[in-house]
């Protein structure tokens, strides 16, 4: 698991940084200005601390990593797992458009990964409507990737430019004191990539245990979340998703790691040689915790799509 895992993490990593040193580094600087007319509840009672911000760049918020879990894994493509593009001004307020905006890329990740371009238009649409809400609009070359949506040739990439356009906003949102946007589509993100892989598990006779083990493996992540979004104490809101979080982060209960030390590895770096741990992590999930979890993910996301 621990070697699967490395990889999709390497394939993370190439995404992001493929071509990276040739592009020319763009100032962001002044971009959204200061008219903040907009800004509704999405406001933290003080500046996040430093912990949490910590969490905010130690979680991975690329929307394909689970996906490519799931082809890898051999899991057909279903539309049915990924949320109905309906009409998204119902979103009215910046808490709603973040979540959302987040489950959009999480399913613009699983499209694209599976290479399915005709529904990726209607997807880029709604991010582009909510997007512009959030005055997030400039991070998304919808031209470059309309076009590159119609030709699947192009689909590593359209996979690189969506994974960049998310990274540069995130990391604008981080900079310019929009943290707590960045927390709710990082929240929304991590749940729909949840629960398209739970969904799977959910429709299988026998669950893949790989994915299995990758779902167990988020109780970390669920448990990061929790702790970042009880540092915005101001909105009811926040309160409520802080609690939908605890209630997946509760379904854990059961949920086992061990550690297998393996033969430590000699190398040598920059002339001196080093002895690296090898180490293999083990995650078990009873039957009764997955069903939990599974159950816990699906009512989660389904509340935060009806918002």
């Amino acid at each position: 698991m621990k070697k699967l895992f490395i990889i999709l993490t390497a394939f993370t990593i190439m995404l992001y940084g493929c071509g990276g040193d040739k592009k020319p580094q763009q100032d962001f600087g002044n971009i959204l200005g200061d008219d903040q007319t907009q800004t509704d509840e999405v406001k933290p009672t003080e500046e996040l601390p430093t912990e949490a911000q910590q969490v905010l760049q130690n979680i991975s918020s690329s929307p394909v990593e689970m996906a490519a879990l799931l082809q890898s894994s051999g899991v057909e493509f279903s539309e049915k797992y990924i949320t109905e593009i309906q009409d998204v001004d119902r979103y009215n307020t910046d808490f709603k458009r973040a979540l959302n905006l987040g489950i959009l890329g999480a399913d613009l990740g699983y499209l694209n990964m599976y290479k399915k371009t005709g529904p990726v238009m209607n997807n880029m649409q709604a991010i582009r409507k909510l997007s512009e809400e959030l005055r997030v609009q400039q991070f998304f070359d919808f031209q470059t990737i309309k076009r590159l949506a119609t030709n699947n040739e192009n689909i590593d990439s359209l996979m690189y430019i969506t994974l960049q356009s998310f990274n540069n906003m995130d990391t604008y949102l981080q900079q310019n004191g929009r943290s707590e946007v960045s927390a709710l589509i990082l929240c929304g993100t991590w749940v729909e990539g949840m629960y398209i892989a739970t969904q799977v598990l959910k429709d299988s006779d026998v669950p893949d245990p790989d994915i299995v083990e990758r779902i167990g493996d988020q109780r970390e992540v669920v448990e990061n979340l929790t702790t970042m979004l009880g540092y915005y104490k101001n909105s009811p809101q926040f309160q409520n998703l802080h609690k939908e979080f605890k209630t997946i982060l509760d379904s854990y209960e059961g949920v086992t790691t061990t550690i297998e030390e393996g033969e430590p590895q000699t190398t040598e770096i920059d002339g001196i040689m080093v002895v690296i741990p090898n180490e293999i992590s083990h995650t078990t999930v009873p039957e009764e915790t997955l069903t939990s979890i599974i159950n816990g993910v699906e009512k989660v996301r389904n509340n935060l799509i009806s918002l």
